[in-house]
């Protein structure tokens, strides 16, 4: 049973603090997932032990897990009404077609959000810092996926590298160490070269990490870090699963958070690399 059904119909004893709390998770959505135990307490004029004791009734060890099951249901339901909304079909115009997608795009980015699990991605950073050789790994369109965040990576100093050609990642798994980070662009986690190619890195003891939208998937029971995201549907496609500007979204926010991490010398090589790039314009020669 979903958490927001749990407080809608609770199946345990509530204290008048616990009825309180209840109303404000209900009344206010994405509002009170984002507040903090301080706001809680002082909207429901009761203290900071006793929400920390409400999480808890409903089986959450912390608050913040609390507020996470919260936030992912009610983004699965905002997925699924701007699903309905959203059925592209043959006849629309032009203009209610982009407006469709629009709302589309929004409800997987803000999904996204909810989903990503912001430790992870942390984690994801520290490791690639710290890794002798960065390797990105993807098929087909998440192929493309993985050439662009290796490409923005590699301008800041990193030595990442992208392959999505079958032989060539199956090459490369087998002269991975466990100095390398392997990362795999996955939607479903069920791609056979890139499962096949995870169990050789396992077995080489590089460290693994899979940007997906599965933790059911094959693929997932090899990684050591999984950045998961959101995926939507097209109507008009029959259930074509879309998952592109999320994935761009995480490789942003994971490129974002390097240049913090590394700082000015992360800046310093990003514009030695464009002036390179630069050098081949015309006006240059």
């Amino acid at each position: 049973m979903s958490i927001l059904k749990k407080l809608s119909s609770p199946q345990i004893k509530t204290s008048k603090a616990d009825n309180k709390l209840i109303h404000y998770f209900l009344s206010n959505g994405m509002k009170a997932c984002s507040s903090s135990i301080s706001e809680i307490s002082e909207h429901c004029d009761i203290s900071h032990a006793t929400v920390t004791r409400f999480a808890r009734k409903f089986g959450y060890e912390t608050l913040k897990d609390f507020k996470i099951a919260i936030a992912q249901d009610l983004g699965a339901q905002d997925s699924d009404k701007s699903t309905k909304k959203s059925a592209i079909n043959l006849k629309e115009s032009l203009e209610t077609t982009a407006q469709k997608l629009l709302q589309l795009n929004q409800t997987l980015l803000s999904q996204t959000a909810v989903e990503i699990g912001f430790d992870s991605v942390a984690k994801l950073v520290k490791e690639i810092v710290q890794a002798r050789r960065v390797f990105f790994f993807g098929i087909g369109s998440s192929g493309f996926l993985a050439q662009d965040a290796a490409r923005k990576i590699a301008r800041i100093g990193i030595d990442a590298r992208c392959y999505s050609d079958s032989h060539e990642i199956m090459t490369h798994s087998a002269i991975a160490t466990p100095d390398d980070l392997v990362i795999y662009i996955s939607n479903s986690g069920r791609t056979n070269e890139l499962v096949k190619s995870a169990a050789i890195c396992s077995k080489r003891k590089a460290m693994i990490c899979a940007i997906t939208a599965e933790t059911t998937s094959p693929l997932y029971t090899f990684t050591d870090i999984t950045v998961l995201h959101a995926v939507h549907d097209y109507d008009l496609a029959h259930g074509y699963a879309d998952s592109r500007l999320s994935v761009f979204f995480i490789i942003d926010l994971i490129y974002i958070e390097l240049i913090k991490a590394i700082g000015e010398k992360a800046i310093k090589v990003k514009q030695e690399t464009q002036n390179a790039i630069d050098s081949l314009l015309p006006d240059n020669k």
